[in-house]
């Protein structure tokens, strides 16, 4: 009888570790846009839906809209120029709460994430309100310009989470505001090949 308990116990073990090897991260997300209802804002209201899921017990620390490699062809005031946002640029929503996030133009990258030096968006989740984003969810995050949008290329804009030591690149897909600057048009790496160095 002990020989088929610990038997069980083994082969739960072996179950367990199995699941948690195939668990695997992920953050993808949408951009929709639209025309401002309000005269005196930017002419175009952009959305970005995502969800993330980081394949692990370690919660969402922050995450990243990756909008040019270091030495693309965008500057970081071409991205001033181009959008805007509210204080708080967007929420996220855990089973109990709302977590509201303020937004970042980091023009040097993200330290706490190994290769990732470009210029991005960081939607940092506000702190000390009693909520906090955990291991899966959605958010949504808005921002503004002036400049009409133009369909996404996946390898040029994408988007990375941070958790505990971890990173998770995603794909991105639908609109951005069209940028007279091309992203990557002199980078001989686009986002689709680092991408591929972290998986």
């Amino acid at each position: 009888m002990k020989k088929l308990t610990m038997n069980l116990i083994l082969a739960l073990m072996v179950m367990t570790s199995a699941q948690v090897a195939l668990a695997q991260c992920n953050i993808d997300g949408t951009i929709t846009a639209s025309a401002n209802d309000d005269a005196m804002g930017p002419a175009w209201v952009y959305t970005l839906d995502l969800t993330w899921d980081t394949g692990t017990q370690y919660a969402l620390s922050h995450m990243n809209l990756l909008m040019d490699v270091q030495g693309g062809s965008c500057s970081c005031d071409d991205f001033m120029a181009a959008i805007s946002w509210d204080e708080i640029i967007g929420t996220s929503a855990s089973d109990t709460c709302s977590i509201d996030y303020n937004g970042f133009l980091e023009c040097s990258g993200d330290p706490s994430v190994p290769g990732v030096d470009g210029i991005l968006l960081k939607f940092e989740p506000i702190e000390g309100l009693g909520c906090e984003p955990g291991t899966t969810g959605t958010a949504t995050f808005t921002f503004y310009s002036n400049l009409s949008p133009a369909p996404i290329d996946a390898d040029v804009l994408s988007l990375v989470d941070k958790f505990a030591l971890n990173s998770c690149f995603g794909s991105l897909t639908g609109d951005f505001p069209a940028m007279t600057c091309d992203p990557v048009a002199t980078e001989t790496m686009d986002w689709g090949s680092a991408k591929s160095m972290f998986r």
